[in-house]
């Protein structure tokens, strides 16, 4: 073919070998593009899958412990409130300290003697070598007029000496630790809450009682009962709450029971309005 439309026939067929040559370039590039998307994700899928975590042994687990701690602490609640009420208890049904009796409300005033009377009296008892002095611990077992008395080997004791009407108690909670009467009524006074050791005896036309006072250490104590009605209290010992270094022996109940049952001391209470 020759001319304009040789000419015309090999731009139309350039054209279209040009065309084509284009559209299969870019499906050329497109399956290429294609195959290696392929190949990149059949990589991604070859071998084998790695396992997905398990996630239930993990909440068993930690729902056992949430359990675990909320008994515990149940428990804990538990052990604590029970505490309080047993130590509670414990408080309200435990025995508390025993108080001083409270006297009857017809209980007389208490009367004591002077010092000249007391030294007076036990001087009668000739070689024993007792001396008696004013004292006033500073920190009295019990309120009340005091001495201080020195015998013959040294010992010092503090000397309490006290005449009151006779009474008896009937409120008193503890009469195994108190003295009592010839008719076993616990005797009013002071005193009793610190009392053991309590004994009975008669003399002449009176009872006289002896007995321990125990706190720290025990003194000595001498009551006697007149038939009139009076009754005469002399307890020597360690009397002071704050007294320290005290040494020798205990108080013999002689001079105690002289002191006791002496009638002097009942007239002074007579001088002195009590009678």
């Amino acid at each position: 073919m020759s001319g304009k439309a040789g000419d015309e026939f090999t731009e139309q067929t350039d054209h279209t070998d040009g065309t084509d040559r284009t559209d299969r370039t870019d499906r050329t590039d497109q399956y290429a593009y294609e195959a290696a998307l392929a190949d990149a994700l059949g990589g991604l899928g070859s071998g084998v899958e790695p396992p997905m975590p398990d996630l239930v042994p993990g909440a068993v687990a930690r729902g056992a412990r949430i359990r675990r701690r909320r008994r515990v602490g149940a428990t804990l609640s538990a052990a604590v409130m029970a505490g309080v009420i047993v130590l509670g208890g414990h408080a309200l049904l435990s025995p508390r300290p025993e108080p001083a009796p409270t006297l009857p409300a017809g209980q007389p005033s208490v009367w004591s003697p002077s010092l000249e009377l007391v030294r007076s009296i036990l001087s009668a008892e000739n070689g024993t070598g007792t001396t008696i002095s004013a004292e006033q611990p500073r920190q009295p077992l019990r309120p009340g007029r005091y001495f201080r008395m020195t015998t013959a080997d040294g010992s010092v004791n503090d000397l309490y000496v006290s005449v009151s009407r006779t009474a008896t108690d009937p409120s008193y909670s503890r009469p195994t630790r108190a003295c009592l009467d010839s008719n076993g009524r616990v005797l009013a006074s002071p005193w009793n809450g610190l009392i053991t050791r309590c004994s009975l005896t008669e003399r002449g036309s009176g009872s006289l009682l002896i007995y321990y006072v125990a706190d720290r250490h025990l003194a000595t104590g001498v009551t006697y009962l007149t038939p009139g009605g009076w009754t005469v209290t002399v307890i020597a010992g360690t009397l002071d709450e704050a007294a320290t270094g005290r040494s020798g022996s205990g108080p013999r109940t002689g001079p105690l029971t002289q002191l006791a049952t002496d009638p002097r001391i009942f007239d002074a209470v007579k001088e002195n309005g009590g009678g």
